[in-house]
């Protein structure tokens, strides 16, 4: 190989380099946060990130995977269930999908109805599971004030 063989090889290999650095960042990289102020600044700009929401009775996870049709997609998981009923525990390693509004710093769960996936379902699943139970324990002072209404 000649010398110009060899810095066609150099320029070759640089370029390859340069074309993974630039894909692995495009694609692949997301900031790493370590507190809920950081996550909001991303999440109001809507840049890729990536924060671990530790709350009381569940760990989240939260990614930011960008922006689509004018709305911010955060990908919503729960890690870990701390709190609560043994229902609660098919909700680990669940994941959904959130359309934010861009600008929007309300946390990605807070409104279902702009989420999609099995973690909204089992949400979802397990509030009527909640409401239904209330209801048939209640049923008769449910009853005896629908009787003062009419």
């Amino acid at each position: 190989m000649g010398k110009g063989g060899i810095w066609k090889l150099i320029l070759f290999i640089f370029i390859i380099i340069v074309l993974s650095v630039a894909v692995y960042f495009t694609f692949f990289f997301y900031y790493k946060c370590k507190n809920i102020e950081c996550f909001k600044t991303h999440q109001e700009k809507c840049s890729k990130s990536k924060y671990i929401h530790d709350t009381e009775d569940a760990t989240w996870l939260y990614y930011i995977k960008g922006k689509e049709d004018n709305k911010c997609e955060i990908k919503v998981e729960i890690l870990e269930i701390k709190q609560g009923d043994l229902d609660k525990l098919i909700l680990k390693g669940k994941t959904m999908d959130c359309y934010l509004t861009l600008g929007n710093l309300a946390s990605p769960e807070s409104d279902l109805t702009k989420c999609h996936g099995i973690l909204k379902e089992e949400l979802q699943n397990l509030i009527i599971e909640k409401l239904h139970a209330y209801i048939v324990e209640n049923i008769g002072d449910i009853s005896a004030e629908l009787k003062k209404v009419i």
